[in-house]
C-alpha cells in the first residue's frame, strides 16, 4: 500500500508541475463547450427565404407578414420571378415561396390550394428544416383565417408538447450530450499523452527496471488522472448549470456515478494507446481516431444510431459513449429512468473492466520483457 501510495503522489505531482495536464482538464472543456453553445447549432435558424405573392386578397398579404414575423424565417420579397430564381441559383436564398393568384379564390370555393415552395437541395437537411417551416406557418396563417371554415378538417388532429424543453433550444440538447466528447478527449488523452511523454524521456523504463508490480503501475495511472476527470466533470457541470443557464432535472449522484465509469473506461482506453505507442504525437493522432471521431460520430450524439448500417450498429456496442449519450441527454433535462441508468451503468462498468484489464496484461508483459 506505500508503494501505490509513493506512486499515486508522485504522479500528482508531476501533474501539478506539467501545465499540459490542466491545459487538457480545464482549458479543454472551455472551448468545446464554447464552441457546442455558441459554434454549432443543429436547429436551422434564420433561413432566407424569398416571397413571390401573385394573390391580390389582403389575406394572402397577411400570410406573407406572418413569414417576416418568424424567427426562423429571414423573407425577402420578390416581383420578379426570374431574379428570385437567379437568387436561388446564387445561394442568396435558400428557398423561393409562390402564391398563386387563383390561391385565395380557391381556399374560398373549398378547393385545393396549392402553394409552389422551390428549396436549395445543396443541403438535404436544410430542404427539410425549409418545408417545416413554410408548412408550419402557412398551417398557423390558415388556422387564424376567415378560410377555415371552408377547410375540411383532418382525421386526427395532432398537437405537439414539449414537456421538459417548451422552448425547443437546441442548445439543452446538444451542449449537455458534449460531454460524452469532452470526457472522451479529456481521459484518453490525459493518460495517453502523459504515458507516452514518460516513454519519450525515459523516465518509464527506469520506472520498469524497480521492484515495482503492474498492480502498482495501472492502480498509480489510474487514480491521479481519475481525479483529475472527475475534478474537470465537476468544472463542466458548473458552467452548464450557472453559466450557460441549462437545466438539470435529474439526480447529481447518478450524474456523477455513471460518468465516474464512463471517465474509468476511457482513461482504460488512452492506456492501451500510450502501451502500444510510445510517441506523443502517434497517441494525440490514435486519441483522435478511437476518442474523438467515435464520440462525436457514432455515439449517437449528431446521428441516430438506428440510422446507420447495421455494421457500425454494433461497432458502437464497444463504444463508451454510446452509453453515455443516451444518459446524459435525459439525465439534465428530464432524469434518467432507473432501467436506462442501470442498463448503461453496467455497460459502462463491463467496458471499463474489460479496457483495464488489457492495460494490466499489457503492463504486466512489459515489466517481464
Amino acid at each position: 500500500m506505500k508503494i501505490v501510495l509513493a506512486f499515486i503522489k508522485k504522479e500528482f505531482l508531476q501533474i501539478a508541475k506539467d501545465p499540459s495536464s490542466l491545459i487538457i482538464a480545464f482549458i479543454l472543456p472551455l472551448v468545446l463547450l464554447y464552441i457546442y453553445t455558441f459554434g454549432i447549432n443543429l436547429d436551422d435558424v434564420n433561413i432566407r427565404l424569398g416571397i413571390k405573392n401573385d394573390d391580390a386578397a389582403p389575406e394572402t398579404a397577411l400570410l406573407v407578414e406572418s413569414f417576416g414575423q418568424n424567427k426562423y424565417i429571414s423573407s425577402v420579397v420578390y416581383d420578379d420571378k426570374d431574379a428570385m430564381y437567379q437568387d436561388i441559383v446564387r445561394s442568396r436564398i435558400k428557398g423561393a415561396l409562390i402564391i398563386p393568384n387563383d390561391f385565395s379564390q380557391k381556399l374560398a370555393s373549398g378547393q385545393t390550394a396549392a402553394v409552389l415552395l422551390i428549396t436549395d437541395g445543396a443541403e438535404i437537411n436544410q430542404v427539410s428544416y425549409t418545408q417545416n417551416y413554410v408548412t408550419a406557418i402557412v398551417s398557423k396563417w390558415l388556422a387564424n383565417s376567415r378560410y377555415k371554415e371552408s377547410v375540411v378538417p383532418a382525421g386526427v388532429a395532432v398537437q405537439q408538447q414539449y414537456r421538459y424543453n417548451q422552448e425547443v433550444n437546441g442548445v439543452w440538447t446538444l451542449v449537455p450530450s458534449s460531454l460524452a466528447v469532452t470526457m472522451t478527449l479529456i481521459g484518453i488523452l490525459l493518460t495517453a499523452l502523459v504515458v507516452a511523454r514518460e516513454w519519450e524521456r525515459g523516465t518509464m523504463e527506469a520506472l520498469l527496471s524497480t521492484h515495482i508490480k503492474p498492480i502498482h503501475i495501472v492502480i498509480g495511472k489510474y487514480v491521479p488522472y481519475f481525479a483529475l476527470g472527475m475534478a474537470s466533470l465537476a468544472f463542466n457541470v458548473l458552467i452548464m448549470i450557472f453559466v450557460l443557464d441549462i437545466p438539470f432535472r435529474g439526480s447529481y449522484t447518478a450524474l456523477f456515478g455513471v460518468s465516474a465509469l464512463f471517465l474509468f473506461s476511457c482513461l482504460g482506453i488512452g492506456l492501451i494507446i500510450s502501451s502500444a505507442l510510445k510517441n506523443q504525437l502517434l497517441a494525440s493522432m490514435a486519441s483522435l481516431v478511437a476518442g474523438f471521431l467515435p464520440a462525436l460520430m457514432l455515439s449517437g450524439l449528431i446521428f441516430p444510431i438506428k440510422s446507420m448500417p447495421l455494421f457500425f450498429q454494433y461497432l458502437t456496442l464497444l463504444l463508451p459513449p454510446r452509453y453515455y449519450v443516451s444518459f446524459i441527454k435525459s439525465e439534465f433535462l428530464s432524469g434518467t429512468p432507473a432501467a436506462v441508468l442501470l442498463s448503461d451503468a453496467l455497460y459502462l462498468l463491463v467496458l471499463g473492466m474489460l479496457f483495464a484489464t488489457l492495460v494490466y496484461r499489457k503492463t504486466s508483459r512489459r515489466l517481464n520483457a
